[in-house]
């Protein structure tokens, strides 16, 4: 040895480095911040998709205006 003595392990090379940076707390609200930055990118495209392909067919007819609802004796 040089005369450097090393940590018997309990130091910050130890633990992954998102919570020796930000934290526990402040890893968790990242890791969570970006789950929902994904949902809502997924949300967004999936809505995109479908007004583009709502605009490219048109409104189905047996959708109705999509707010009303009707009942029906006769089986499909």
């Amino acid at each position: 040895m040089t005369g450097v003595t090393r940590a018997c392990g309990c130091g910050e090379e130890q633990i992954p480095w998102m919570p020796a940076r930000f934290g526990v707390l402040g890893a968790a609200a990242l890791v969570t911040g970006v789950l929902v930055v994904m949902i809502a990118a997924g949300w967004a495209l999936a809505s995109v998709v479908w007004l583009a392909r709502r605009r490219r067919t048109g409104p189905d007819p047996a959708e109705g205006d999509g707010l009303s609802f009707t009942w029906s004796e006769r089986e499909p």
